[in-house]
């Protein structure tokens, strides 16, 4: 066993180093090239551990391995996502110079595309210790806060699977422990690169879309990378805000972390001319529907409280409930002054989430309308004679006993963690903040989306950045795998 956890875990360390060192390389390139000094030692420290790492990964995977079972795929899969942040924070808080618990929740919040960030130009909760604003720190490591949430957007295992894993039966166990059940190709290799391929078109969709809305070109890649895996990294402390005079841009910025959030398979349909297999897309019909409806409320809302009304201005308002529902954490305002209704409307888009078979976090989408179907045919065979069947189906899914319950033990432990981490940074810190920020701080760390009332800072206390850390890793995976593991793991014992 402890071969194949050794052989998967050193391809994912090889494969996240990819991050570490492409920021490493631009960050000698800008020394050399430009004379820029303070490129030249967060360089150093991104390339030598980067290589270190690949060392690592490389002597991990010399062990050999052997087919996973679905037990043990998951417990992979949960091994890489706890080992692979915590690893990265460890150059990034040399780089920096700043605590360890502070430059892990930067990775983890970058890893599993949350967006929430640390970086707020204020002393630590750990030693005082002064934590820089986004906008302070070298161009190497914002390089390395996008390259890690555009690798983690498509997900280590998957980037793993594209890149390097052998093909095999671990392969589709892996797929599957990832959260993934839907594929474009038979072949799951195949159906990876495709999806990397499709990645990196919308990738450079976005820049392009960006470049012609205004935004310089270093900007635009980063924003369209953080942007496509609904990410929410900026490579300035306002975020996209910064722009704010640029209306071009957020529209832009909207339709990017829209894109996101949409089924890979509709990506695939559209960009093989298949337009008719978007008809039977009920996944993206629903997004559109809720997207609509809740900007709706959301202006409802804005136009009945005098002091959002004053402080917000329209394109803000909608701006957020598409960042929030596309869990992609770009923002354009400080959230902390809205009214409690709004923050209630973004918390629950942020939990709700985009599309299954996406770079979106949260619950997703689909996982709503299986639940609301399968509650939709419990009252049927409520009323109907005894012998009723009601035929069970959704769009092109059919809708099994096991699909069914999998989603609901899916939606039932997203939803009573996301109330045990509520409960517990309320009892654990009592009128420091206000509930309504809590809930939504808590959401948006959930749902893996990024957008803040400004709970998430470096003099945040240790106990609510250990809360929110945990909050992304769950939420990454959907809180089933973790239990999974650890039932896995006390039952090898």
């Amino acid at each position: 066993m402890l071969k194949r956890f050794s052989y998967y875990a050193g391809l994912a360390i090889i494969a996240s180093s990819f991050s570490l060192l492409g920021s490493g390389f631009y960050g000698a390139y800008l020394f050399l090239e430009y004379g820029a000094t303070s490129e030249y030692y967060p360089a150093v420290v991104m390339l030598s551990i980067g290589l270190a790492y690949v060392l690592m990964g490389y002597l991990l995977t010399k062990t050999g391995t052997e087919p996973l079972k679905m037990s043990e795929a998951v417990a992979v899969t949960v091994l890489v996502w706890l080992l692979v942040p915590t690893l990265d924070a460890i150059p990034f808080a040399i780089a920096l110079g700043i605590p360890y618990i502070d430059a892990l929740f930067e990775s983890v919040s970058g890893w599993t595309t949350t967006g929430l960030t640390i970086l707020s130009g204020q002393p630590s909760s750990w030693h005082s210790v002064y934590v820089p604003e986004v906008s302070a720190i070298p161009e190497t490591l914002k390089v390395w806060r996008t390259l890690m949430q555009w690798e983690g957007g498509l997900g280590i295992v998957i980037f793993t699977i594209a890149l390097l894993a052998p093909p095999g039966v671990s392969v589709a166990m892996l797929y599957l422990a990832e959260g993934k059940f839907e594929r474009l190709e038979a072949s799951l290799r195949r159906s990876a690169v495709k999806m990397g391929a499709i990645y990196t078109v919308l990738t450079i969709i976005g820049t392009v879309l960006f470049l012609l809305a205004g935004m310089p070109l270093g900007d635009a890649l980063q924003h369209s990378m953080t942007g496509i895996a609904t990410a929410g990294f900026s490579t300035h402390t306002e975020s996209i805000g910064y722009y704010m005079n640029n209306t071009w841009i957020l529209v832009v910025a909207a339709f990017v972390m829209f894109l996101g959030s949409v089924s890979f398979a509709d990506h695939f349909a559209i960009l093989t001319g298949k337009f008719r297999n978007l008809k039977n897309s009920i996944e993206l019909h629903a997004q559109l529907a809720i997207l609509g409806g809740s900007i709706l409320l959301a202006f409802y809302m804005w136009s009945r409280d005098p002091s959002f009304h004053e402080t917000f201005k329209p394109i803000q308002v909608w701006f957020h409930v598409v960042s929030a529902f596309a869990t992609a954490g770009f923002q354009a305002g400080d959230l902390h002054n809205t009214s409690e209704s709004y923050k209630v409307l973004l918390a629950i888009l942020s939990i709700i989430g985009g599309s299954a078979f996406s770079t979106a976090g949260g619950i997703k989408v689909l996982r709503i309308l299986i639940s609301l179907k399968s509650i939709s045919y419990e009252a049927d065979l409520v009323v109907h004679a005894r012998g009723y069947m009601p035929r069970r189906r959704l769009g092109n899914y059919v809708l099994n006993e096991e699909l069914i319950r999998r989603t609901l033990a899916t939606v039932t432990a997203f939803v009573l963690t996301y109330a045990f981490l509520v409960i517990m940074m309320a009892a654990m810190y009592p009128g420091m903040y206000d509930l309504g920020d809590i809930l939504f701080e808590v959401a948006s760390a959930m749902g893996n989306v990024g957008l803040s009332t400004g709970i998430s800072a470096a003099a945040a206390p240790v106990g609510v950045k250990s809360l929110l850390i945990a909050g992304m890793l769950l939420g990454r995976l959907e809180v089933v795998a973790y239990i999974a593991a650890l039932r896995f793991v006390f039952w090898r014992r």
